[in-house]
């Protein structure tokens, strides 16, 4: 048995012992609430980490996609180039062709009017450009015909 004057200091003893235990267990418990709030946050800090990891996904997506967006407009630029070149060749090829079958017609003509001296005129004419004459731009039969009518008036003019 416990003396007697020896209880008070037990039960102080016990007091003390149960008021540190509880002030441990409010001290865990203070200590759980403020790690689940910094797990808290630090869960919506790695959400918001996460959405801003897609974002940039997203806008490397979309540069690698701007970039050959860039690359076929500077295809369809040379393209609409080689074209429009194209196209004021053929301009340039149909101008002279349509100044080369005005020039046989007029040269026909005077060949089926017996007109000889206008003839070799034409001829001089049609054949005065020597780097692109009339006759490259005629029709393979206005071609046939322009040489035969330049072997009968040179036929002509020479008898």
């Amino acid at each position: 048995m416990i003396p007697r004057g020896k209880k008070p200091v037990v039960v102080y003893i016990m007091v003390l012992f149960i008021a540190a235990f509880l002030l441990m267990a409010w001290s865990f418990a203070s200590h759980q609430r403020s790690n689940t709030e910094a797990i808290g946050q630090l869960q919506s800090s790695v959400g918001a980490m996460q959405e801003v990891q897609e974002l940039q996904d997203q806008v490397i997506a979309l540069q690698k996609e701007l970039a050959e967006v860039k690359e076929a407009a500077g295809a369809f630029q040379d393209a609409n180039e080689t074209a429009r070149n194209q196209a004021s060749h053929m301009e340039v090829l149909l101008e002279r062709t349509q100044e080369a079958m005005e020039w046989f017609w007029q040269l026909n003509e005077a060949f089926l009017s017996e007109d000889f001296q206008r003839c070799e005129t034409i001829l001089a004419e049609m054949e005065a450009n020597a780097a692109s004459p009339m006759t490259d731009y005629l029709t393979p039969l206005a071609a046939e015909r322009y040489q035969e009518i330049k072997a009968a008036v040179e036929a002509e003019g020479g008898s």
